[in-house]
């Protein structure tokens, strides 16, 4: 975690302001904090897509709920329910083992899934693969592919297609994840990244590791510099800076 007033004292010294009060914290510091969050959000994302930094590197924001399917084998993560956003899917774990080992309830409505915040998840005989539409309605019946419903015994492999808009009059769950083989009423957990909680107090931390303190500092400079109108692209990411953030992360 970094604290706001870490941040906030580190920036007013490279904007030669200590002292002053030329920046406001509601004014100032806070959007360009949060902005400054937003763009590392980004270059983490392009860092994943290269294959340069793994999700274990935010081990602080990885988390593991527990959840019971609708009877169209599928979940819903609603961030006002579970009460944080999600940002990446890390796995879809099913035949799990909760704590306390008790059966759920029945679903109050079969077509909406249920967040069980009373269950810890403990371990996992299965994970799906996550497979894209195509390749979800083609292996529907090839042995070979996980997420197949013709092999039902122990050789089973589940997949999963990832979220997905199925509402219509009749229906209004939006955003939800399909599980195969069917999963229907059963308990499975969601794996991911917590999207970073924006601050709103001078009191509040960032939810990034310490190591990544110098490099969130001065992209709030920067911000702060792009307000003034130095002309600074504000959410470009680039190469370079996937390469610092790198060198944070290992240093």
């Amino acid at each position: 975690m970094i604290q706001a007033q870490t941040i906030v004292d580190r920036t007013l010294s490279i904007l030669d302001a200590e002292g002053s009060d030329r920046y406001l914290f509601d004014q100032d510091f806070k959007p360009a904090i949060n902005a400054a969050v937003e763009w590392l959000v980004a270059v983490f994302n392009s860092a994943f897509a290269q294959n340069k930094l793994s999700e274990e590197d935010l081990r602080e924001l990885i988390k593991t709920k527990v959840f019971q399917a609708n009877d169209f084998s599928r979940v819903r993560f609603n961030a006002d329910v579970v009460g944080e956003k999600l940002w990446t899917v890390l796995a879809i774990l099913t035949e799990i083992t909760v704590t306390p080992d008790v059966a759920p309830p029945p679903l109050p409505n079969p077509k909406i899934s249920v967040y069980h915040p009373e269950y810890t998840f403990v371990s996992s005989e299965e994970s799906a693969g996550r497979l894209s539409i195509q390749e979800w309605n083609e292996n529907k019946k090839n042995i070979f592919k996980a997420g197949n419903t013709t092999v039902t015994n122990g050789f089973k492999k589940y997949a999963y297609l990832s979220f997905g808009d199925y509402s219509s009059d009749n229906y209004t769950e939006i955003g939800e994840i399909e599980i195969r083989p069917d999963v229907s009423s059963e308990l499975v957990a969601i794996s991911y990244l917590k999207y970073p909680t924006p601050i709103t107090t001078i009191s509040d931390s960032v939810e990034f590791p310490a190591s990544l303190t110098d490099l969130l500092v001065q992209k709030t400079a920067n911000v702060i510099s792009y307000k003034q109108g130095d002309q600074t692209t504000l959410y470009g990411v680039t190469d370079v800076d996937v390469q610092r953030l790198i060198s944070f992360m290992v240093a």
